[in-house]
Order: structure tokens, then C-alpha cells, then sequence
């Protein structure tokens, strides 16, 4: 449980983190930009 609350601490580990959050927000994002790119050509 330690460690784990050392990898957490860890900056390296809180980007991944920080990555796979940003990841769950732009999934959902991703078609309504790709159906805004349609829109603009």
C-alpha cells in the first residue's frame, strides 16, 4: 500500500495519470470535432 502511495507522489506516474483522464474526456469529444471538421470543408 506504500509503495503505492510512492507511485502516486511519483510526477512521471502522475502524468499517466493526467493522460488517461484527458483521454476519457476527448473520447466522447473526438467525433463531435471530426464531425466539425467535416462541416468546415
Amino acid at each position: 500500500m506504500s509503495q503505492h502511495e510512492e507511485d502516486f507522489k511519483d510526477p512521471s506516474s502522475f502524468k499517466h495519470l493526467a493522460m488517461i483522464i484527458v483521454a476519457m474526456f476527448a473520447m466522447p469529444l473526438l467525433p463531435m470535432v471530426m464531425g466539425w471538421f467535416t462541416l468546415l470543408r
